[in-house]
């Protein structure tokens, strides 16, 4: 729980500083310096106020619509360890990276694109095809130097992506393109075995069976060509027809999978879901689950319907993304031991 020392260090030191005799000194570091224990205690007596408050918070959530038994169905799985966490954006925000649909926006600016076909891409869940309108306006080389200055740096980490490996100890399955689940496990001092890029994904259940802890990123990463797919003409470079992708989804979705930080719009992924369950009985393939935000005004369920289809089935909140989520974290993980 180390991460969150700074928040720790914002609590103590709410009444500010304390002068004496002209100088100035943090609460913290008083505290920290002059009676070690005590702060240590301190630290504890935090961690478990804010445990006590994230399960309160937790239980409001799940008083929601239909959240609460299909909370503890997915508790129940989390249980046996049959749980893959989906990295979205959402969860490496915080850390001051981008969403996807926010940085193809940004880089539009910097182009002639036409912004009705642009728009038109993007509600129709195109991504790569809006990358592609992007890369082919700008001078070879450009757009990835763009996607390289938005993901491809160190930025200070926060927020509740630094709780999943005390969480998710085996894989993690992303789409982002940024380094931020790398550097929390390292930090956690559960580094990753292996990654799997791009359609390498389909050896999941291999490094499964080894017992490896593995990250698989998806679309690849923001500075390797190797396995990256940002734009169509990478995509169809990796992936030459429909079956392939299903392949690669089919193999990330023999577990159940837990999406955290997923706008969960209709892209190829949900897409390839959809496919996949059309397929099969759904009573014989893993059900997927989801904590997903829902905005004032969405028609909900018709919004559930629309997952259903892909088999996910969301758990749904109102309130802050980070607070939420962390909420939901705190209450999966309440007397399990893994």
């Amino acid at each position: 729980m180390d991460y969150l020392i700074p928040q720790f260090h914002d609590y103590l030191n709410e009444d500010g500083e304390v002068d004496v005799a002209g100088y100035t000194f943090s609460r913290d570091n008083i505290l920290k310096e002059l009676e070690e224990e005590g702060y240590k205690e301190a630290f504890a007596d935090w961690l478990q106020q804010r445990q006590i408050e994230n399960l309160s918070r937790a239980d409001e959530i799940l008083n929601l619509h239909d959240n609460r038994a299909r909370f503890n169905r997915l508790k129940e799985i989390y249980a046996r360890g049959a749980v893959i966490p989906f990295v979205g954006a959402g969860m490496s925000m915080p850390s001051n990276y981008p969403g996807w649909t926010k940085f193809l926006y940004q880089v539009l600016d910097e182009t002639k694109v036409s912004k009705v076909d642009f728009d038109e891409a993007i509600a129709k869940g195109q991504y790569e095809e809006a990358a592609q309108m992007l890369s082919d306006a700008l001078p070879a080389g450009c757009f990835l130097e763009h996607v390289e200055n938005a993901f491809g740096g160190n930025q200070d980490i926060y927020g509740v992506v630094q709780r999943l490996p005390q969480i998710f100890k085996q894989a993690v399955v992303t789409t982002n393109f940024d380094n931020v689940l790398n550097r929390c496990y390292e930090n956690a001092n559960f580094n990753f075995d292996e990654e799997l890029l791009g359609p390498n994904a389909e050896d999941l259940p291999r490094a499964l069976g080894e017992n490896r802890r593995v990250l698989v990123k998806l679309h690849g990463k923001a500075n390797s060509s190797r396995n990256r797919i940002l734009t169509k003409d990478e995509y169809d470079k990796h992936y030459q027809n429909e079956q392939a992708l299903e392949s690669v989804i089919e193999a990330i979705s023999n577990r159940t999978l837990l999406f955290l930080g997923c706008s969960l719009t209709v892209d190829r992924t949900i897409q390839c879901l959809k496919r996949i369950i059309g397929n099969k009985d759904p009573e014989n393939v893993p059900r997927h689950y989801a904590f997903l935000k829902l905005n004032e005004g969405e028609d909900r369920i018709a919004r559930k319907n629309q997952l259903g289809e892909a088999n996910i089935f969301p758990i749904w909140y109102t309130d802050d993304h980070d607070e939420s989520l962390e909420a939901l974290l705190e209450k999966l993980t309440e007397g399990v031991n893994q």
